[in-house]
């Protein structure tokens, strides 16, 4: 399979994400109810062991890093265990957790004598109105505590900032810096995943309540805050997160904290399963390769067609089935190709 403009094969595997957990107690208007994950059912979350067994599978092809994900993993009752659990039973070494919700601080410390090596706290802006009108909660002080919290631990904590045109990426330098004195081990600044109203659910509709604007219309490219921000880095990178990602510029400030850029302007990676799709080329592409929390494999973020469930497979009494199904999930990533950025138009004319 080929599609214009790719070049490259690539060698390396996808991130393995798991949503243990399918709700996270906000509306964050540029998610969607099921978080990460396509719709499930509300509440659905992975048994420990059920994701033990998945885990185990997943090791086996060399994986050492997982994330953990949701929904809001700070409210899956045994996240602690399952730390744990990944670490001592399953092998894996980098274990991140990902989460926007104040209990990530009480549990901070748990987490870390359990073996999480990143913890990964979403904050927007430092106005405490704005947070309630982008997650339609009112706890701004209790996430900035959590933070706090989490840097106490001295695992190292990453800050996610989405950015968004005319509503907080005039703050971006002040929550910079706001991280830096904290303490925060880096800044991860994402674009808005402009195409995710195009799935089954999104809470995108607040978005056009509230200001009478898209996803479209707050969609920024982030290159000229990376600009301004280039003007204070004493080092800078280009990294490929979980080798499958959108290449990310990396800046090392003087304080030491980090700024990574994630710019779908960039290019992406596609695949086999992109093929004839009709959202290509999409945001997210095939960045990673999820675990929903009612047991199915997820490809990318939009399409709910191409889903593997792994619940037939965990009925049965041994896990070689189970193992079948997670190789040939992987397979599908085997050719996968980089796609760069192209002008609207051709991007059009490669549909």
């Amino acid at each position: 399979m080929d599609y214009p403009g790719f070049g490259g094969t690539a060698m390396l595997e996808p991130q393995w994400r798991v949503t243990v957990n399918s709700r996270c107690k906000r509306a964050c208007s540029y998610c969607r109810p099921s978080g990460e994950a396509v719709a499930t059912a509300m509440d659905a979350e992975l048994a420990p062991d059920d994701l033990l067994r998945v885990a185990h599978a997943v090791r086996e092809r060399g994986l050492t890093s997982v994330k953990l994900t949701g929904g809001d993993p700070a409210l899956y009752g045994p996240l602690v265990e399952v730390v744990r659990r990944l670490r001592d039973e399953a092998g894996f070494t980098e274990i991140e957790v990902i989460s926007r919700h104040p209990r990530i601080g009480d549990l901070a410390e748990d987490l870390a004598r359990a073996g999480v090596t990143l913890f990964n706290v979403s904050l927007d802006t430092l106005d405490p109105a704005l947070h309630h009108e982008i997650c339609n909660v009112d706890d701004h002080g209790e996430v900035v505590a959590a933070i706090k919290r989490c840097v106490a631990t001295a695992v190292p904590v990453k800050v996610n900032v989405v950015v968004m045109a005319g509503v907080n990426d005039a703050e971006v330098p002040a929550l910079v810096k706001m991280c830096e004195e904290a303490g925060v081990h880096s800044v991860k600044l994402l674009d808005v995943i402009k195409d995710l109203d195009a799935g089954s659910e999104s809470y995108a509709r607040r978005l056009k309540t509230k200001r009478g604007r898209t996803l479209q219309d707050v969609y920024m490219s982030l290159g000229d805050i990376t600009e301004a921000l280039r003007g204070r880095a004493m080092h800078e990178e280009t990294v490929h997160q979980g080798g499958l990602g959108h290449p990310m510029t990396v800046l090392t400030l003087p304080s030491g904290t980090k700024v990574v850029v994630k710019d779908s302007t960039a290019g992406a990676w596609y695949g086999s399963v992109c093929r004839g799709c009709p959202l290509f080329p999409c945001h997210d592409a095939l960045m990673a390769l999820r675990l929903t929390a009612d047991m199915r494999l997820q490809f990318c973020l939009l399409r709910e067609d191409n889903l593997i469930d792994l619940t037939p497979a965990l009925a049965e009494d041994t896990d070689d089935t189970l193992h079948a199904q997670v190789e040939a999930a992987f397979e599908m990533y085997a050719d996968a190709r980089f796609h760069p950025t192209q002008p609207s138009a051709a991007l059009e004319a490669a549909r």
